[in-house]
């Protein structure tokens, strides 16, 4: 099976150009599998193929541990740029369909090819402010509720470099408050910048994250804490959230291409 490896900000994806051959039957235990063996470690393993809802392509997205997640901004950067750079799109601006809707994107290409993608994420709500969140009988955060086709819990901290994101973010993302489990932020205002880290749903700490770069920037924007367009800076780089007029977003950043691979899962076996 080829793979591609591919790297939006440092989020690392596997995709698959679902544009020829057939998809595996089973994407969830492809997904684990990938997520699991191949190397540079896999964030998630995306499937790019034609779009049926009108859009010029699609994304069908799966985390590390099988689940399936309404839209991811990195991600789409990706497809962006598999589809723009194999021509299974025409021009630079296309649109991209996820289960969150359809992302209007643009491409931006060095020397023929795609280096850097600006995706529409729609319109975030956010839906509650300062919620309390318990952790145990004697810790709890509260946590900014914000709706970006998929659900994250936005914290505010004074550092996000020594926020306890490996310990509140597994905490929270499977929380009872969030039933449908949540990504969690962390942000951070110093010296005037944003900072940020996330804990992924179904995936863990990751090096950088669209939708939540997404929540963070209209969570920032809504306390005053920040004007768009607002530069997000996360630990595997920087992407740029900007309004665009009428409540939605735009999230700007590069993408890459790190390895093409010919890989085969290991063959299941069966218990005894």
């Amino acid at each position: 099976m080829h793979v591609i490896v591919m790297s939006g900000a440092g989020n690392t994806f596997g995709v698959i150009d679902g544009f020829v051959g057939d998809l595996p039957r089973d994407l969830p235990g492809l997904a684990r599998a990938a997520c699991s063996t191949i190397e540079p470690k896999l964030d998630g393993l995306l499937i790019a193929t034609k779009g049926v809802f009108g859009g010029d392509a699609a994304m069908i997205l799966y985390n590390g541990d099988g689940t399936r997640p309404e839209t991811c901004g990195n991600g789409l950067r990706c497809i962006a740029k598999l589809v723009a750079d194999r021509g299974h799109v025409r021009g630079d601006s296309f649109v991209i369909e996820t289960d969150a809707g359809k992302c209007a994107t643009t491409v931006e290409r060095v020397n023929g090819k795609v280096v850097r993608a600006r995706v529409h994420m729609g319109a975030p709500k956010i839906l509650a402010r300062d919620v309390a969140i318990p952790l145990d009988a004697k810790t709890s955060v509260k946590g900014t509720l914000v709706d970006v086709g998929n659900p994250h819990c936005v914290l505010f901290v004074d550092d996000e470099r020594t926020a306890p994101v490996a310990t509140h973010g597994p905490l929270i993302e499977k929380h009872l408050l969030f039933p449908r489990g949540t990504n969690v932020e962390f942000l951070a205002i110093r010296a005037g910048r944003v900072h940020l880290r996330v804990w992924e749903r179904g995936v863990g700490e990751t090096q950088a994250c669209g939708s939540g770069a997404c929540a963070a920037a209209v969570a920032a924007v809504e306390r005053g804490f920040a004007r768009f367009p607002v530069r997000i800076e996360l630990p595997g780089g920087t992407l740029e959230i900007d309004g665009d007029g009428k409540g939605g977003v735009f999230m700007s950043g590069p993408v890459e291409e790190l390895a093409s691979i010919e890989w085969t899962p290991a063959p299941r076996t069966s218990g005894g």
